[in-house]
């Protein structure tokens, strides 16, 4: 009998792919400027710098072969599919010159090709506004009905490209389906995100992509170094009979620890507790956290137990580390409260109009004590109205009615000698306590208007809009829009400005960044693309935002 030969396989365990590339030669060129344009094709590649997409199971063999270099699969490609071979922008030239953009191309197991495309821009945060992310990695991973979430921490992406020399991406090629994105400065190239040490970024939603939408753009992101540690008491002893000093390993959310009714204090002894009567810290300090308890025993020890408290990433306590012991004082308090700190500072000068005045005491006053001897005057010893209010236990804050004057010098004037703190202890203070502060010259001053679009079928929300300043990154202005339309930011200092703005689903005033998992989506975004110039009493027109739709709407 004779043996039928073995069919052939369409596709070869082993596919050579061979990638062509223009060599710059070593040694200066002949004459000119130094070379420092980047590399449209490469003379050398790292493994590093190539990324071929969907994911094989078992890494490329890579070899190169003169100017030639040699991709080897260690097993057979899948059938019917479309591969991407992506040269990202690590990739370098002889002379070191980074690739502009990421080089793609695409080849396919079967007869045709897929056309699938998503494309955007990444940011990072700064402590104020944005700016552009170059070099940030981009994963497209697939999902199914049966797989609703993805772990960047132990899933790896079916799709890779990086982000060009102007922060912006485009995914090429992609198959038909529902992705989730991230974009993540992968550190060491193992395609695992590693919260530690790299930042990750969310959108505003999956993208599907159909026969009828096989492309989506503005899929942006914003990059943020994710804190996932609980934080975690670690020590407390008594500074006197009456006060408590707590120690944590990071800073903590403010509002999650002025609550007394998050800590609990029992004598070791015989179990009775000890009452928390306040609760405050340092502003802006809150790694260290202050109790004014009733008066201990010096005899006895105590066991602190906090029961509830987040860091500022929103991470709850530690319950592991969430209790210390510490023994009872015999140090009586004596000493009545004192200003910490206050802002304006004494003798700052170009105060804006819309300033509130913040007065931050070491330890928590009688509140009456000080509304009563509180007080804002003018150079022409007008006191000026406003509202007054307790931020926390210890902090004052006084927001004028106006400041209308321009180069007016304001007091802040409290007589000290009629503050008591909550022990009836009489105040450190001066008697008559003053610090001034001059406000803007309004001629000084621009302003910068426009407005605001929304695609339609978008849900709707207030729109937080924010101007920054290139040259000092501290300075900011945010308007809040309850709808679309105009806008006007007055008042401005003059210089370059960025401007930028995000849907407030959550009406908290401040850009939520999302999560990879379980997921959840960054609020729209949108950033104005060129800089504003704000001059002397003049207004600078025409800036439009618009809001794109995304799927997530």
């Amino acid at each position: 009998m004779v043996k039928k030969p073995k069919k052939e396989l369409i596709f070869a365990p082993l596919i050579l792919l061979t990638f062509f590339f223009q060599c710059a030669k070593e040694g200066m060129p002949p004459g000119g400027p130094e070379d420092t344009t980047p590399p449209v094709v490469l003379a050398k590649i790292t493994e590093e710098s190539i990324f071929i997409s969907p994911l094989p199971k078992k890494p490329f063999d890579f070899r190169w072969k003169g100017e030639r270099l040699i991709l080897t699969p260690q097993e057979s490609l899948q059938p019917d599919r479309t591969y991407v071979v992506s040269i990202g922008t690590d990739a370098q030239d002889l002379r070191r010159n980074r690739l502009s953009q990421s080089y793609t191309f695409a080849f396919s197991t079967g007869t045709k090709l897929d056309y699938g495309t998503i494309s955007g821009e990444v940011w990072t945060k700064q402590k104020i506004g944005l700016k552009k992310e170059i070099g940030t990695s981009i994963w497209a991973c697939l999902l199914s009905h049966d797989k609703a979430e993805i772990d960047p921490q132990k899933e790896t992406p079916d799709y890779v490209t990086q982000t060009d020399n102007e922060g912006k991406y485009t995914l090429k090629n992609l198959s038909l389906g529902k992705y989730r994105l991230f974009a993540v400065q992968d550190v060491n190239r193992d395609l695992i995100w590693d919260w530690e040490k790299e930042a990750i970024g969310m959108t505003t939603g999956d993208v599907k992509l159909s026969e009828q939408n096989i492309s989506k753009t503005h899929m942006d992101f914003i990059l943020d170094k994710k804190d996932e540690n609980p934080p975690s008491l670690v020590n407390c002893y008594a500074l006197n009979r009456n006060l408590l000093k707590l120690e944590f390993d990071e800073e903590l959310k403010d509002h999650s620890v002025l609550d007394s009714a998050n800590f609990k204090i029992i004598s070791v002894l015989n179990e009775k507790t000890l009452k928390v009567i306040s609760v405050f810290f340092q502003d802006p300090d809150t790694r260290s956290i202050f109790l004014l308890t009733e008066r201990m025993n010096p005899e006895e020890k105590y066991e602190l137990k906090v029961l509830d408290a987040k860091d500022r990433a929103g991470n709850s306590l530690n319950t592991a580390s969430n209790t210390c012991l510490f023994q009872g004082s015999e140090i009586p308090d004596t000493v009545g409260p004192k200003i910490a700190r206050v802002l304006p500072q004494d003798g700052e000068i170009n105060v804006p109009f819309d300033t509130e005045i913040k007065l931050v005491f070491d330890e928590p006053p009688e509140q009456g004590t000080v509304e009563a001897v509180f007080a804002l005057i003018d150079s022409n010893q007008i006191k000026i109205t406003g509202k007054g209010a307790w931020r926390s236990p210890n902090i004052f804050v006084f927001s004028p009615d106006s400041l209308t004057l321009g180069k007016m010098r304001y007091k802040i004037e409290l007589l000290g000698k009629q503050i008591r703190d909550l022990l009836k202890n009489t105040s450190m203070i001066d008697s008559v306590f003053t610090s001034s502060f001059v406000s803007l010259d309004p001629d000084t001053l621009g302003s910068v208007s426009g407005s605001v679009e929304v695609e339609q079928k978008m849900e709707p929300a207030p729109m937080a809009l924010i101007l920054w300043q290139l040259e000092q990154n501290e300075l900011s202005y945010q308007l809040i829009l309850p709808q679309p339309g105009p806008f006007l930011f007055e008042r401005v200092l003059p210089g370059k400005y960025f401007m930028g703005g995000f849907l407030d689903f959550n009406e908290d005033e401040t850009l939520s960044l999302g999560q990879p998992e379980p997921f959840s989506p960054l609020e729209p975004f949108v950033v104005y693309p060129d800089t504003i110039y704000v001059r002397s009493r003049w207004r600078t027109e025409g800036v439009e935002l618009k809001f794109h739709r995304n799927s997530n709407y």
